[in-house]
Formats: structure tokens, sequence, C-alpha cells
């Protein structure tokens, strides 16, 4: 099952993506660097992203709205990195997903320490797509 996860933002998310490539044996890039790749070609697609002043990195927005048709036929996921470990996280995440059009989301809160000591909300992401 290829797998592509675009995404944009920090240290934080950026070690979500990679952890996410290297558990699916998929690829990771920005969204910068994202716009050759072939998304038909995937089988899965991942978005991720950091939240500054409750709004998404606008190109990680642009990649979405430019690529929405082809996203929304793959099975897809987004995740966001926020400063939230609560109900406010996912009323974040929830607004944000849904602005994105992709329904199956999840918030991390210090996302670099939830990779290297307990990535297992991450992984039941994985596992839920």
């Amino acid at each position: 099952m290829p797998t592509i996860i675009v995404y944009a933002g920090g240290p934080n998310t950026t070690a979500v993506a990679e952890y996410i490539a290297s558990k699916t044996s998929g690829k990771a890039v920005t969204a910068s660097s994202a716009g050759n790749e072939d998304l038909s070609s995937y089988d899965t697609i991942i978005i991720g992203g950091r939240v500054h002043a409750g709004k998404l990195p606008k190109d990680i927005v642009a990649y979405v709205e430019k690529n929405r048709d082809v996203i929304s036929l793959k099975r897809s996921g987004f995740y966001v990195c926020c400063m939230y470990n609560d109900d406010k996280g996912q009323r974040q995440s929830d607004k944000l997903a849904s602005e994105l059009g992709i329904a199956n989301h999840i918030f991390i809160n210090k996302a670099k320490k939830v990779v290297a000591n307990d990535p297992k909300p991450i992984d039941d992401f994985i596992a839920s797509l």
C-alpha cells in the first residue's frame, strides 16, 4: 500500500511525518516540494501540519485545495501538531480537518516526545487508515 505523507511545519510535524513514513514504508515530503508527486500512484495520502494562531500553514492548505479531487478518492488522513492535549485540542483538530475535508484525523501535543517515547496514538491513527 504506497503511502505519501505531505506536511508543512516545524520539527514536531517533521518527526511525525518521518515516523509515519518509516512505519508504512511510505514517502514523506514537504508541501512545498510535493508539487511533482503523482498522487494517483498512492493508495493512502496523509496530510500533516502544525497550527499557529488557529490556522494551518498556507502551503499545506493550498496543496490540499489544489489536490482535493485526488485526495477525496484515496484513503486519507490528517494530523495536526498543536499546543493542546485536551478537549480544546480535539476541537481545534476537528475544525481544521473539516476545513480540509478530511474526516480521519488526530491531534498530537509535544509530537517529538510522543514519537520518541509513546507513539501508540500515531500507530492507532495509521491502523485506522
